[in-house]
């Protein structure tokens, strides 16, 4: 496509080439004439003749450009070898300057009184509202106390008293506190029989046969009635606690 364009720009500047060189050649021969034949002969002007070149029109015959396949080849690595040079330290000397003292001159002012109003709080009354407490229940779970003995030593004297002989028996009820109880006991001589019972937190009755005597000793039967229930007064205080 660039080679049609070319041929065309030069066979268009051929064309013009040819005209002008023609149109110049015309000229010097008509100043010619008219100066050799100027007293004789009157000649008339006349413009020189306009040549119009008629379009040249050339046809191409496009050709398929041709498709060069190029081999690629890896180019082979370059490895320069730098020598390493230590740097040369470079020193710089430093000229110490005294700054000068610089003296600022602060203008005193004396500092303004603020004269404050004191005014008296009024007083504020707060309104407490008197809350009953609730009563906590503790549940104390009962030990049996250990026995004690004491080894004294004995010593035979002849008895000075009576036989012994006695039965008593008493009870408590008391529904504000809770506290129900209740006891009985009698004796004939070194033998003891008897029976108390007493209403636990849980709301179990427990019950205690005793019997004591010289070769035995104390001896003691515990037994439970009814169901264990919890009050919610004792939950409450046992989460509290814990």
């Amino acid at each position: 496509m660039g080679i049609s364009k070319a041929i065309i720009v030069l066979v268009v500047v051929g064309a013009a080439a040819a005209q002008y060189k023609q149109q110049q050649s015309y000229g010097h021969a008509q100043s010619y004439v008219s100066v050799n034949q100027l007293s004789s002969v009157k000649h008339e002007y006349k413009h020189a003749p306009v040549y119009k070149q008629e379009p040249l029109y050339v046809k191409h015959e496009y050709k398929q450009p041709e498709y060069i396949q190029h081999e690629y080849k890896k180019p082979e690595p370059v490895y320069i070898k730098h020598e390493y040079k230590q740097p040369e330290p470079v020193y710089i000397k430093h000229e110490y300057k005294k700054p000068e003292p610089v003296y600022v001159q602060h203008e005193y002012k004396q500092p303004e009184y603020i004269k404050h109003e004191y005014k008296q709080p009024e007083p504020v009354y707060i309104k407490h509202e008197y809350k009953q407490p609730e009563p906590v229940y503790v549940h104390q779970e009962y030990k049996k106390p250990e026995p004690v003995y004491v080894q004294q030593e004995y010593k035979h004297e002849p008895e000075h008293y009576a036989h012994p002989k006695y039965a008593f028996k008493y009870g408590v009820h008391d529904s504000h506190t809770g506290d129900v109880k209740d006891q009985q006991e009698e004796r004939d001589g070194d033998v003891v029989k008897g029976e108390y019972s007493l209403l636990q937190p849980d709301g179990r009755k427990r019950i205690v046969h005793y019997t004591a005597d010289k070769h035995s000793g104390f001896n003691a039967v515990v037994s439970y009635s009814g169901h264990a229930a919890h009050p919610e007064g004792y939950k409450k205080a046992e989460s509290a606690h814990y």
